[in-house]
This record gives C-alpha cells, sequence and structure tokens, in this order.
C-alpha cells in the first residue's frame, strides 16, 4: 500500500491544489509535534517564500472542514495547535507548565473509544480526551504548573 502524495489528499479532499495548501500540508504531515499558525507560517514561508497568516488560516480552515487536519484547543492555551488527521483514534497529554503536547492511544479498540452515560439520541462518532499533568522535564525542575482558565 501505498502513501498518497500531499497533491492526491488534497484533491480527494475535494480541494484545488495550491501551493500554500500543499506547502502547509507538507508542515502538518512531516510534524512530530502540533504547531500553532505562527510555527506552521515560519515554516511555510521558508518552503514557498512570501505568505500571509490569513492564507495560512484559511487552508488550515478549509483543511480542518475537509478532515485533513485536526484542531486542538487546550483551555487556556494562548494559541491552536494543528496536526494532520491519522484518523488514529488518539488523545492528547499536556504539560500544565510547558504546554507540551503528547500523543496518547485510546484505551479502547473501538471508536469511540468512550460512550456517554446518556447518549439523548446522538450517534457519537467521536471521543476527544485531554489528560493534563506535568511531563517529567518540568517535575524535574520543579516548575509550577499553570492552572487552565475556563470562562464560561
Amino acid at each position: 500500500m501505498t502513501t498518497p502524495s500531499t497533491p492526491e489528499l488534497i484533491r480527494a479532499a475535494g480541494l484545488r491544489v495550491t501551493a500554500p495548501r500543499r506547502a502547509v500540508l507538507d508542515v502538518l504531515r512531516s510534524s512530530a509535534g502540533h504547531p500553532d499558525v505562527e510555527e506552521i507560517t515560519a515554516v511555510v514561508r521558508l518552503r514557498i517564500g512570501r505568505v500571509s497568516h490569513q492564507t495560512v488560516y484559511d487552508v488550515l480552515a478549509a483543511f480542518e472542514s475537509a478532515d485533513l487536519v485536526r484542531c486542538i484547543d487546550p483551555t487556556g492555551s494562548a494559541a491552536v495547535r494543528y496536526e494532520f488527521q491519522r484518523h488514529d483514534n488518539h488523545h492528547h497529554l499536556i504539560c500544565r507548565s510547558c504546554r507540551e503536547i503528547v500523543d496518547v492511544p485510546c484505551s479502547g479498540d473501538d471508536v469511540p473509544c468512550m460512550h456517554p452515560p446518556e447518549d439523548h439520541g446522538f450517534a457519537v462518532e467521536l471521543a476527544e480526551v485531554v489528560y493534563w499533568g506535568q511531563c517529567v522535564r518540568c517535575r524535574d525542575s520543579h516548575e509550577d504548573p499553570v492552572s487552565p482558565t475556563v470562562s464560561l
């Protein structure tokens, strides 16, 4: 089985292949982390030259709508993070001190791996879980965790 190329993925999502779209998706496909728009824009500019933040935002919005990327917006974070959508049913560990995000597999085999006690007639398709704590590096350095702020 061959891995589809970036242009093939974009076309399969029903989108036109453009230089910014190709560059943004390449950045996310090759990223080991969860970059924010600033980080994505910086790498895209290195690859294709001049591109605006708005263009990157627009590309990410189109990709999120087309289910090519996954948006991660942890409570209390200054910036939304993105990752290539691998449809692998994983969750995230987030350090309260340094905000490092680590992928962790779901503990169940079924999708979704968790079910609410009452589904209210919904056909549940996805469960998102975020585990908060302190990473080893921050615990060892005795950094105080930052509590996420929740506004209602």
